[in-house]
């Protein structure tokens, strides 16, 4: 397995405005969705646009009577989770044009890495069990044709989803395929790690509104944490895209965890995973740190 190299400072201006105008348009798009959606749900009466989100993530409208088609809510989800995405790809056709699509193409089809960072790729998955068995759900399992059929597919509890439709592949190909590579040129991975964490908390908001300050700052922070984490492994794998989707995909599997065990549901269940992640992300910004100052 190879582990991340000491940070060289290098000599190209810190200000970077791909950089700015990649942060720029991700913002745009999924804020711009987003307060489409909201107006989309006062219009439907809805208690709030979080609400609508829902639905749209499980294409699942019963309960909302609204002024537009159900496939344009579903679009306008699917736009702000592949906001990042999007900027990302638009960004290295701009500044690196077929030459950077390539190198993107060739780290997200670097399979050939060390087996560790496939481990670490499941690591969600693991931390998910113990959570499971802290809360005594674990005699609950149900591995019924149909339970793993919509645990791996269904849109609301998918794991194929999870990785192709939602977060993982909407975000990576531009925070870990653009952004780290493009901010290390010119910052250390700690200091990259930290300006992707901050953004990626703060790109998440909209969908925080509601909550109490106190959630919406553990999550800012476990972003953070995961942005560490999300360095160690892109570094480490020599630039893979592959463990880390294989980690956002499995991360975003809640859904799926209360499919194939009933007993979770409407438990705080994963409480004890969010600890663990918080942690793991504390121990991924230390190793980060030191090893910029190696």
């Amino acid at each position: 397995m190879t582990t991340l190299g000491p940070w060289t400072r290098n000599t190209k201006p810190r200000f970077d405005r791909p950089i700015v105008a990649f942060f720029t348009l991700a913002f745009a798009i999924a804020w711009g969705a987003f307060g489409i959606v909201a107006l989309i749900a006062r219009q439907a009466g809805l208690e709030s646009a979080q609400a609508l989100i829902v639905m749209g993530d499980a294409y699942r409208f019963e309960d909302a009577n609204l002024a537009v088609p159900n496939w344009l809510v579903y679009v306008l989800t699917r736009l702000a989770d592949f906001a990042f995405s999007i900027a990302g790809v638009v960004m290295i056709a701009i500044t690196a044009g077929r030459t950077g699509l390539r190198a993107l193409w060739g780290r997200l089809t670097r399979f050939r890495i060390g087996w560790g960072w496939y481990v670490v790729g499941l690591l969600p998955v693991a931390l998910y069990l113990l959570a499971t068995a802290v809360a005594g759900a674990i005699d609950s399992a149900d591995f019924s044709m149909g339970t793993v059929t919509t645990a791996l597919f269904s849109l609301h509890a998918g794991l194929v989803v999870s990785l192709f439709l939602r977060g993982a592949m909407g975000e990576e190909l531009g925070l870990r395929g653009f952004a780290l590579p493009r901010l290390q040129e010119r910052h250390s991975p700690f200091r990259s790690s930290l300006i992707i964490g901050l953004a990626w908390g703060a790109w998440h908001l909209p969908v925080l509104i509601g909550r109490d300050a106190l959630s919406i700052v553990a999550f800012v922070v476990l972003a953070i944490g995961l942005s560490f984490l999300f360095t160690l492994v892109f570094n480490g794998s020599g630039g893979s895209l592959v463990p880390g989707l294989l980690f956002h995909a499995t991360l975003n599997w809640e859904d799926g965890f209360e499919v194939a065990f009933p007993a979770l549901v409407g438990t705080d269940w994963e409480l004890v995973s969010t600890l663990a992640f918080v942690l793991i992300g504390v121990a991924a910004g230390v190793r980060v740190w030191r090893r910029c100052r190696a």
